[in-house]
């Protein structure tokens, strides 16, 4: 790691009029891990910030406006997450396909290397998230299912897999990242091929020397995974469906979430590893508690709700902030500002919910400001695991 990632984030005074306005304490509930056992406890800080991994997924068509890395520092943020493409024709393709030329911006290889740059000089970090893009772009997507019914094409994609894997591990090493993702939501190939994905953390290992994770999906993913105990954290991607009525409170979305922390707990005590969200997000839409994995393209009508957003925010930082297992999360995700998005869409910018993150990323009380100079010390890597 550069020695400018080790300077201190520092954090400018307007972050204390933006946790200002958040203008409420919220009430948090914790839980004994896997008992039912709960008290109330009045939340009257946080005084530092949630987690070591404070991270947002930046999407960006063209390179963004110079001030955005500075807001998302004086938000908390500690990393960007960056995520790339591999392209196949079909879930049963054996082929992927690799373009690292000048697509969109935070994509390509010029983009994430500018990116960097930027990130370390505000002593903020990168994480490189490389996916798999099936079909056509309107298409829906299936990665989940990539299979196949013969050894051979098995092994085909595997040495297609490894090698798109193994440039953005190269590129990885190169920008310094703090951590790389070995691959996203490929629930049968991940599920049925373990061994192959073991190999793939050895053969990463040997450019790349930062952490490694997967990120499984939230959904008959993640406690199937074979291969944890090669990585340096537990990927998820935090999609938890909370509630279906309408309109639900703070109370009744802690809820649920305690229900998916001892779920989470019991995985961390079964693998000793950590726990990383490698996504987490909600739209501001009433729908956000139900299915907080639906885009607004699969939802057309549905009205916004900005609270809702913030209210599902609130739950999940007030709930998981104090498990010590917990490592950090990607928020999904984070646009320039040219770029328009849906009233419903995923990002928190410029809603009430950037200021429930600036709270908790930050760690300041509402009321106190941040003062130029105060330091926060940078997330550490794990200590390293052995491949088993």
């Amino acid at each position: 790691m550069s020695s400018s990632r080790f300077l201190s984030l520092v954090y400018g005074s307007l972050l204390g009029t933006t946790v200002l306005l958040l203008g409420c304490w919220d009430a948090e509930l914790t839980t004994k891990e896997g008992g039912a056992d709960r008290e109330a406890v009045v939340d009257t800080v946080p005084d530092a910030p949630a987690f070591d991994v404070r991270s947002v997924t930046l999407d960006a068509r063209h390179p963004p406006e110079p001030g955005l890395l500075s807001r998302l520092r004086n938000l908390g943020v500690t990393h960007i997450t960056l995520v790339s493409f591999g392209w196949q024709r079909a879930a049963d393709d054996p082929q992927v396909r690799v373009d690292t030329s000048d697509g969109w911006y935070s994509e390509s290889h010029r983009g994430i290397r500018a990116l960097a740059r930027r990130a370390d000089s505000l002593g903020m970090g990168v994480i490189l998230k490389p996916h798999l893009w099936i079909g056509g772009y309107d298409e829906q997507q299936n990665r989940s299912e990539i299979g196949f019914n013969s050894p051979e094409k098995w092994g085909r994609w595997e040495d297609s897999y490894r090698r798109f894997l193994m440039i953005y591990a190269r590129l990885a090493a190169e920008v310094d990242a703090d951590v790389l993702v070995l691959g996203t939501e490929l629930s049968r190939a991940a599920t049925t091929r373990p061994q192959f994905f073991r190999a793939l953390a050895d053969t990463v290992r040997t450019v790349y020397d930062g952490p490694l994770t997967y990120a499984a999906n939230w959904h008959d993913e993640y406690e199937e995974i074979a291969f944890w105990d090669a990585l340096d954290y537990v990927g998820v991607q935090a999609y938890f469906p909370l509630v279906d009525t309408p309109n639900p409170s703070l109370d009744t979305l802690q809820t649920r979430w305690r229900a998916h922390r001892a779920e989470l707990a019991a995985i961390h005590r079964r693998t000793e590893t950590p726990v990383l969200f490698t996504e987490i997000g909600y739209r501001s839409a009433r729908t956000a508690a139900r299915a907080p994995w639906r885009w607004p393209e699969e939802e057309s009508g549905v009205r916004p709700d900005s609270a809702l957003q913030a209210r599902c925010y609130r739950a999940f930082f007030s709930t998981m902030r104090t498990a010590p297992w917990f490592a950090g999360a990607f928020i999904w995700k984070w646009h320039p500002r040219d770029d328009r998005q849906d009233p419903t869409a995923f990002t928190p910018q410029g809603k009430p919910a950037e200021r429930v993150l600036a709270r908790w990323f930050a760690g300041t009380r509402p009321g106190r400001s941040v003062q130029p100079g105060t330091t926060h010390a940078p997330p550490h890597r794990p200590e390293r695991r052995e491949s088993r």
